[in-house]
């Protein structure tokens, strides 16, 4: 007799999976029993996928939205019982999708909406022990990395996603620029009493942030910044970062990678 957890793995992947043949008789399903689970299934990806992108579904209208979820849920099974976490490829998928190329910065505004959802259901970050800095030498405070904390996320595009995405928030007063193609922006999400903000990021500010992102030591990415804007402010901005609880871990040279 087959046991429980190979039936489930087996009912599971008979629903995942739309090409695959009716279940064998142990499974104990008929053709159309299966076609109830693999439409709830595929129903409620859906609907996960217009949940997590908001903005998406208000640039290309809910129907095309929706068709463009089912092609997505055709592609990409849910690998986890947790339905927040499904739906991080979907800019990848729109990036190759042929149908909207005509609509080039969806792929980056999806991204950007990604960050958005993950920021909102990220857990709350510890605040780093700034005291560290004190047993470091001035001299070698080029060496460390600053992690930013796990609701953060920098996002830089050829479009200008933040204004984008702020053009579709109720009441934000953010009109969207005339030609498109002549804006990139970078979008620095965050999180803060539960609300989830996005904002546009001058250059300098961007390759900063970008540079701690990537894992750039802090010589490295204050270089980055100098080079939009020789007159950026390091201490000013790790001042910001620090207020804003936007930073969650300094590694001290020597320390693990």
């Amino acid at each position: 007799m087959i046991s429980w957890t190979d039936w489930s793995s087996a009912l599971l992947e008979a629903i995942a999976d739309p090409e695959r043949h009716a279940p064998s008789a142990n499974l104990g399903l008929s053709a159309a029993g299966l076609a109830v689970y693999r439409n709830n299934y595929r129903v409620g990806l859906i609907d996960t996928l217009a949940y997590a992108y908001p903005v998406l579904g208000q640039l290309v209208g809910e129907e095309f939205f929706r068709a463009l979820a089912r092609e997505y849920v055709k592609r990409h099974a849910s690998h986890s019982g947790n339905l927040h976490r499904y739906g991080a490829a979907f800019g990848d998928f729109l990036d190759s999708f042929e149908h909207v190329r005509h609509l080039p910065y969806l792929a980056d505004v999806a991204r950007l909406e990604w960050h958005v959802h993950r920021s909102y259901y990220a857990a709350d970050a510890t605040p780093p022990d700034l005291a560290v800095l004190a047993t470091l030498e001035p001299e070698r405070w080029g060496e460390l990395r600053f992690g930013l904390a796990d609701d953060v996320a920098v996002v830089a595009s050829p479009w200008p996603i933040a204004t984008i995405w702020l053009a579709h928030q109720p009441d934000s007063g953010v009109p969207l620029p005339e030609r498109l193609g002549d804006h990139a922006e970078t979008a620095l999400v965050t999180r803060s009493a539960g609300t989830v903000k996005v904002e546009r990021l001058d250059p300098a500010t961007a390759a900063f942030l970008l540079a701690l992102q990537q894992g750039a030591m802090l010589e490295a990415a204050t270089n980055a910044a100098l080079q939009p804007d020789p007159s950026f402010d390091l201490q000013a901005l790790l001042g910001q970062l620090f207020e804003r609880a936007l930073l969650s871990s300094i590694q001290l040279p020597g320390g693990p990678s």
